[in-house]
């Protein structure tokens, strides 16, 4: 339960063994490549040695494509995947054979085919709806839309505004152009389509009368046939066009067969990227390659035993000082502390050479969500989720999250045993809609009721006692880590001043004395200020510490969340049951689900997100060195593939 210790390596091989060897880092899976920048900015290596290329563009390319595949794949042929679905277990040599790898990237290439092909008809069929809605409203036309007259006499076709009266119209061309009338084709809720019939000669006065009407010529004076044909050809098209369409997406749908082998394909081409950006930090020159990295130090054995068997040179050695920023972190918890990870990892993962906070959390988390949640109702149902999520074996954080539930629910349900909360009072609720004369009035237990008395001040009591004695491990905490690096003097004046003060005010309160908070005052100002240059400063830096113990009254007074949250969810839950109880019987259980469904989602992030804050504002203030960056190794991640021995 540390941080694991890290060694820094640097490794010399010869370049046409690259490949073999990242490959066997990747399937080791404990080697983190660093950037080459350090050995770049050596002017005499820069002269001989260059960044290797390791073609990451076109894997980025190539895992581009299967993920657009899989996904094309369940747009046409969708199929019900189990949040938890169970991985294929591959040995890392079938994992890169690359089983039918060939047929299976032209597979994906031929999906992302028929896709564009469907996206392309798609619009075309856009376009022809398009094109038959402007048709209909010339479907009383008899003649061709291309046509446009004889010798003599020419024709228009258009539109003029709803507005236009067809009669004043026809009146008003007859006066400019004599020789021309108006046919009306069709009207619609915008416009009037006509046609205009004129004496050749009289064009010019024609087109401007059209024009003081508003009048728009059609579009459509390039069909040579009448709209009623052209409607058909179309809808001919249109037909045509579907039907190659449902072929393209069965054709998309047969590939379903392959969903998981593309699954696969996916994991390998995430791999292959991931070794390929690995070979783009490696510095190469003609024959050799020289890569920079970090490794825990308890798998330098077996990476030892991995190089042994390549003709290279090697180094492993501790991080220098100067170094310590660079170090990756990686944590090694068991399985009470691993699932508090995720509380770490939301905050900051501990600097290298700060503590590993997972296990002095985990008691503190589990203890004050159990302390806010409190009802063993939610405590099953936590566990019970957890469990049955458990059962399907998940990865990653959503193992983590489901880890963390678990501890949390056996908290919630131990203070809900002594509370004697089972979803509120709704055990009672209901024996007395059955029995208005029962006398069950609880468990057989002894149970400390929230409500009676002066439990509830013994409550907020209890909690800011509970903070206090968690900022005071916080302190020691600092005090360890102050002494372990060398400064135990600095660690008496900062954290042992503030518990001689601490002492004394108890001391005082109690009725004993106040000469030890008077001591642990002089302390303070005589310590704090013990940086400044000047005996003037020193005084004032002292004299100004303590306005730091508002700052601790306001972290103890922070815990009072605990009373309040546990509170809350049991007086939201009783109020659901005496609604629930006035329904009857039946109507009970109704009330009751969604009410506690409710109270149960509300109290499961509220708890969750107080607790972290009371972790990470209380708690690591006091001791926490953050900042340190996760150890990210080369190594097969798959999302789909499980890699055994």
């Amino acid at each position: 339960m540390a941080i694991v210790k890290m060694k820094k390596l640097r490794l010399i091989a010869m370049r046409k063994q690259k490949e073999a060897l990242l490959r066997e880092l990747i399937v080791l899976g404990c080697v983190e490549v660093s950037e080459p920048d350090e050995l770049l900015e050596d002017e005499a290596v820069a002269v001989l040695a260059a960044r290797e290329d390791g073609g990451a563009e076109s894997r980025r390319s190539e895992l581009a494509a299967v993920r657009r595949a899989i996904d094309i794949l369940g747009k046409y042929a969708p199929a019900k995947s189990p949040m938890f679905a169970p991985r294929r277990d591959m040995r890392a040599d079938e994992f890169f054979d690359g089983q039918d790898a060939d047929r299976l990237r032209a597979l994906t290439t031929d999906i992302d085919q028929a896709d564009s092909r469907i996206r392309r008809l798609d619009a075309e069929e856009v376009r022809l709806d398009s094109h038959i809605e402007s048709l209909l409203p010339w479907g009383s036309y008899k003649l061709p839309l291309s046509f446009e007259g004889t010798n003599r006499a020419g024709v228009l076709l258009g539109s003029v505004p709803l507005s236009v009266d067809l009669d004043e119209l026809g009146k008003a061309l007859s006066v400019e152009a004599p020789q021309s009338e108006v046919f009306p084709v069709s009207s619609s809720g915008e416009q009037h389509c006509i046609a205009v019939i004129y004496a050749r000669e009289c064009r010019q006065e024609v087109s401007d009368a059209l024009r003081a009407s508003g009048f728009s010529a059609s579009v459509l004076k390039s069909i040579d046939v009448t709209a009623v044909e052209e409607i058909a050809r179309t809808r001919e098209s249109l037909a045509e066009l579907r039907e190659e369409r449902e072929e393209h997406k069965a054709r998309i749908a047969a590939a379903a067969n392959d969903r998981q082998a593309l699954r696969y394909i996916f994991d390998l081409a995430q791999t292959r990227l991931s070794e390929a950006e690995a070979a783009e930090k490696l510095i190469a020159t003609e024959r050799s390659v020289t890569l920079t990295g970090w490794i825990p130090a308890e798998s330098g054995k077996a990476l030892g035993e991995l190089l042994a068997r390549y003709d290279c040179a090697w180094e492993m050695r501790d991080p220098t000082e100067d170094e310590t920023a660079d170090v990756p972190v990686q944590l090694r918890n068991n399985s009470l502390t691993r699932p508090l990870t995720m509380v770490t990892e939301m905050y900051s993962l501990p600097a290298y050479n700060g503590v590993d906070p997972n296990p002095l959390m985990a008691p503190f988390f589990t203890l004050f969500f159990g302390i806010m949640m409190g009802d063993m109702g939610y405590g099953l149902i936590m566990m019970i989720a957890a469990l049955l999520v458990k059962r399907k074996k998940p990865k990653g954080g959503m193992k983590t999250f489901f880890d963390l539930m678990l501890l949390c629910g056996v908290s919630t349900f131990v203070f809900g045993v002594v509370t004697g909360g089972f979803f509120g009072d709704a055990i009672f609720q209901y024996a007395k809609i059955i029995n208005p004369d029962t006398r069950f009035t609880g468990f057989p237990w002894p149970t400390f009721d929230l409500l009676a008395g002066n439990n509830t001040l013994l409550v907020l009591v209890g909690s800011m006692a509970i903070g206090f004695l968690q900022i005071i491990v916080g302190m020691v905490i600092n005090f360890v880590m102050t002494t372990r690096d060398g400064h135990l003097a600095d660690a008496i004046m900062d954290q042992g001043s503030w518990w001689l003060l601490f002492a004394g005010i108890a001391l005082g309160a109690l009725g004993v004395t106040w000469y030890v908070a008077i001591a642990g005052v002089l302390a303070l100002i005589l310590t704090q200020g013990r940086s400044k240059p000047t005996i003037a400063g020193k005084i004032i830096g002292g004299l100004g510490s303590l306005y730091d113990i508002t700052g601790y009254f306001g972290d103890i007074l922070s815990y009072s969340r605990l009373m309040a949250l546990m509170l809350a969810g049991s007086v939201i839950a009783l109020v659901f049951n005496t609604l629930a109880a006035q329904t009857g019987k039946i109507a009970f259980f109704i009330v009751f689900i969604i009410g506690h469904a409710l109270n149960f989602g509300l109290n499961l992030l509220g708890c969750y997100v107080h607790d972290l804050r009371l972790q990470c504002l209380e708690y690591f203030g006091k001791f926490y060195k953050d900042g340190g960056k996760p150890f990210r190794p080369l190594a097969i991640n798959g999302k789909h593939v499980n890699i055994i021995k």
